[in-house]
């Protein structure tokens, strides 16, 4: 069985190894620790998102092709 968490530092407690503990009892199991790419980041990695993301950017500070969206549509 294979498990993917993605958490926090300061949500690794007690509770949290205790959880692994009664998941994987008696086994011997790998852990492997590497920082989560953001958001961001994935998106950025694919040309034409990229290409579309950063132009969009430059509409907004040019301010064009902007939606105004009132409030109370957002809202249910």
């Amino acid at each position: 069985m294979t498990s993917t968490y993605t958490l926090n530092t300061g949500e690794l407690t007690p509770d949290f190894i205790a959880t692994l503990r009664k998941m994987y009892p008696g086994k011997d199991v790998e852990i492997v620790v590497r920082e989560a790419e953001t958001d961001t980041e994935y998106l950025l990695r694919s040309p034409a998102n990229r290409e579309q993301l950063l132009a969009a950017l430059a509409d907004i500070e040019k301010g064009e092709h902007l939606v105004s969206v009132p409030l109370e549509k957002l809202t249910p």
